[in-house]
């Protein structure tokens, strides 16, 4: 039987360039970030490699109207439909390339030829070296960015390049790694910030247009269209389940962060993943901005989300239930008695057989209110009733 680890207290999204792994047994699914084109060099994509540089976007900054309060979410039901070139010259503005940066430790090698040992860079000092990249969009005028937390996973510094070339270091203000998203902030105000529109309100066959940074800032700025493909299409990976926006406007690595824009201009989507496989083409998703934007108030408000259930068990996948691997101290389920080798068959009476059918039944209760566990032990079968506990906020 197959074994799949599950803790839902530990995010294991793995990312572009990390590892492969299997979306409903058919396709590949791969975060379009830009760990695609980096040191990292193994996973789904084929390494992709580029040059870096500050060439200006073929979008300049034009008049635009900014946004600087991120609750006040536009309809979509107003406002003008604009052309692709109106589009682009209205959001290309708003839409950055995030760099992420690694400190990396001189490595001390041995000559055999001359006996000696040898640094492969100053000894004294870490480099810094870029080791991914990928796209963000700019919510207020400030200098507030959100992007994907795949983009800046692993960075010990991190840079925004503005469509006019200029780059700023950023600071991380708060990142979730659930949801696949992050609020970055430069010292910099009087910046375009997008609209962000109503995803709730998207309908298939509509104009989407996606912009951002695909293979890195040489090509900054890249426009490319089509149409709302399918909404609220769920997608789980690594026990993470998401509600996105299906486009076939091309997403490839580098794109992930960047925006998914409407008729009106609006940011309907943060692009974010694509399938990838023999024979698979234009198969993109975006978080709905209306999933995401709660997230990020949080984040921009607290630096974290908070108020998540957690149960405190790592499970694996068997043909009969779940069989718990672990339990973690201190939790619900210690205090309730779970214990690793337990067979879980059911959850509040009903069975389940797969991670994410815990997680949903999970998800839908908040830290406090009570689970119940119907599990099999040494032969016998009994419930146990496991009170939730809060997330511990990922800071």
């Amino acid at each position: 039987m197959k074994q799949y680890p599950y803790t839902d207290s530990t995010e294991m999204i793995v990312y572009t360039g990390k590892k492969k792994r299997k979306i409903n047994k058919t396709f590949l699914a791969c975060m379009s970030s830009a760990l695609a084109a980096s040191v990292i060099t193994t996973g789904i994509f084929s390494a992709v490699f580029f040059n870096m540089s500050k060439n200006k976007s073929p979008y300049q900054q034009t008049s635009t109207t900014v946004q600087s309060n991120l609750t006040q979410v536009s309809s979509t039901s107003s406002g003008s439909v604009l052309t692709i070139p109106e589009i682009a010259a209205k959001v290309g503005p708003s839409v950055v390339g995030v760099i992420n940066k690694a400190k990396v430790t001189p490595q001390k090698y041995y000559d055999p030829f001359t006996g000696r040992y040898y640094y492969s860079s100053d000894p004294n000092n870490e480099e810094v070296v870029q080791q991914g990249s990928g796209s963000g969009i700019i919510i207020s005028s400030d200098g507030y960015i959100v992007t994907n937390e795949h983009v800046i996973d692993g960075a010990s510094e991190i840079s925004v390049i503005l469509n006019t070339g200029d780059e700023y270091t950023a600071t991380l203000v708060g990142k979730d790694t659930k949801t696949d998203l992050a609020v970055l902030k430069i010292d910099k105000t009087g910046l375009s910030a997008a609209t962000l529109g109503d995803s709730t309100k998207v309908q298939v066959g509509e104009l989407a247009v996606a912009i951002g940074n695909p293979l890195g800032q040489e090509f900054a700025g890249t426009v490319t269209a089509g149409v709302v493909s399918a909404v609220n299409r769920t997608m789980t990976v690594d026990n993470k389940t998401y509600n996105l926006i299906q486009t076939d406007a091309a997403i490839n690595p580098g794109n992930s962060g960047g925006a998914l824009v409407n008729q009106y201009g609006e940011v309907i989507g943060i692009n974010t993943i694509k399938l990838s496989s023999t024979g698979v083409e234009g198969i993109g998703f975006a978080i709905a901005i209306s999933e995401a934007k709660p997230i990020i108030d949080q984040l921009m408000q607290n630096g974290y989300v908070s108020g998540r259930p957690l149960v405190g068990i790592s499970v694996s996948e068997t043909n009969y239930g779940l069989s718990i691997m672990a339990v973690s101290s201190g939790s619900g389920a210690e205090k309730a008695g779970l214990k690793v080798g337990d067979l879980i068959t059911k959850v509040d009476g009903t069975f389940v057989k797969t991670a994410t059918e815990l997680n949903k039944i999970r998800d839908k209760k908040s830290p406090g209110d009570t689970l119940t566990f119907t599990i099999i032990r040494n032969g016998e079968m009994m419930d146990v009733k496991v009170v939730l506990t809060e997330e511990t906020p990922e800071k």
